[in-house]
């Protein structure tokens, strides 16, 4: 009956957020704005269909480790590594005004250290998955003010990573007397020595590139067994996320995410890596993701929002002014002018698929209680929604400025 249960409740979610979802895409916003609506529509608050389950929440968690082995996949560590002073400056501003912002305000209303650590957090995000959808929609991807906004979301994400991983290792000493400072220190140097290894791995592979090019193709050409090659490479990232874990002491997604950048085409051979990519692309987009969105959705506490809608706002708001405000000081002072600083602040305001990934590990872990899950959830889901709406008349002044430049 348990089992009966849970596949009516995955076709519900799979329907609505189907539904919502191409909604929200015909309105040119990214699908998982109307996902996460139809979490809150089928959820108790509203058409009370579906309610949170503990069976849905192990759905929810592969959802995260698919979610964070395909942006892995989307990164080539080549990019990061030259992504140079300006998409560093951009981003270290645009993450470290809201993060302030955001701690500043929480504590505020009475959080801990830890809980308030987690706002800041959850605020400070730019989402890559977004920001590319953004882009693409303005035809903005391939250019300069494009590749500088896709390199501090992708050095953002690294931000949020390492943050993450500090305040779920402050939270693993509750309870018992910690030094936040030594904690800190320790949890910087585990996070770098686990990041440098894995750049080091790929500078290593790069090298070899003609030595493992010809092994890695003999031996994906001799394989019989059918889709043999993604198998191997989710055994391949389950152990460097278990390694993360268990060994470093790195919430699994540390692994999961980095170990994507490590995938080569040269190696496995570029047909069988976009065949894996499209696997995983799939069962991601068109299963797991819906699913996660919608029980985040599920999970949303309307009453506790309402009750605290004090924090809320302020929240809110503080979110908005910060984000746009670091992205647009960041800007102007890697040298945009005014309509490409604004349009970038707004662009880089979407938290979306990230931020919802790290508010549901504080949720499941205790860092953060239903009320702050709910606020900090719905305020990412206002901005991933505000970013291309708000961004798009400077992006326009942007483009008929270009199109009217007299050539020389």
């Amino acid at each position: 009956m348990a089992t009966e249960q849970l596949f009516i409740s995955v076709v519900i979610i799979l329907v609505a957020t189907r539904l919502l979802g191409e909604f929200s895409q015909r309105l040119r916003l990214p699908p998982l704005v109307g996902e996460l609506a139809a979490g809150i529509i089928i959820g108790p608050y509203v058409l009370k269909l579906v309610t949170p389950d503990q069976s849905l929440n192990v759905i929810s968690d592969l959802a995260v480790f698919f979610l964070m082995l395909l942006a892995g996949l989307q990164m080539d560590p080549r990019e990061i590594r030259k992504a140079g002073l300006r998409g560093g400056i951009l981003s270290a501003i645009a993450f470290s005004i809201p993060y302030v912002g955001g701690f500043g305000i929480a504590a505020l209303f009475g959080l801990g250290i830890i809980q308030s650590m987690f706002v800041g957090l959850l605020l400070s995000i730019t989402a890559v998955p977004v920001t590319t959808i953004v882009l693409m929609q303005f035809g903005l991807l391939e250019t300069k003010l494009g590749n500088t906004v896709i390199t501090a979301a992708v050095i953002n994400d690294i931000f949020a990573l390492v943050v993450l991983t500090i305040v779920l290792q402050l939270h693993a000493a509750s309870g018992a007397p910690v030094n936040v400072m030594e904690t800190t220190i320790n949890s910087v140097i585990k996070i770098s020595l686990f990041i440098g290894g894995i750049f080091l791995v790929d500078i290593l592979f790069r090298r070899a590139n003609v030595w493992f090019q010809r092994r890695g193709s003999y031996f994906f050409e001799k394989l019989q067994t059918k889709e043999a090659a993604f198998g191997i490479l989710l055994i391949s990232t389950i152990l460097v996320s278990v390694i993360a874990q268990v060994v470093i002491g790195l919430h699994f997604i540390i692994g999961t995410f980095f170990s994507g950048l490590i995938v080569y085409k040269e190696i496995i051979r570029k047909e069988n890596f976009e065949r894996v990519y499209g696997i995983i692309s799939a069962i991601t987009f068109g299963f797991f993701a819906p699913i996660f969105f919608a029980v985040i959705g599920i999970n949303i506490n309307m009453d506790s929002i309402v009750h605290n809608l004090p924090l809320f706002i302020v929240l809110a708001i503080v979110a908005v002014l910060t984000k746009v405000g670091g992205g647009y000081i960041g800007s102007r002072l890697i040298k945009f002018s005014k309509e490409e600083s604004l349009a970038i602040a707004f662009i880089m305001n979407g938290r979306g698929m990230v931020e919802l990934v790290i508010a549901s590990i504080g949720f499941s872990t205790g860092i953060i209680d239903s009320t702050i899950f709910s606020i900090t959830v719905t305020i990412g889901w206002i901005t991933t929604i505000m970013s291309p709406i708000l961004s798009r008349p400077y992006v326009m002044k942007i483009k008929s400025q270009t199109t009217n430049k007299p050539s020389l």
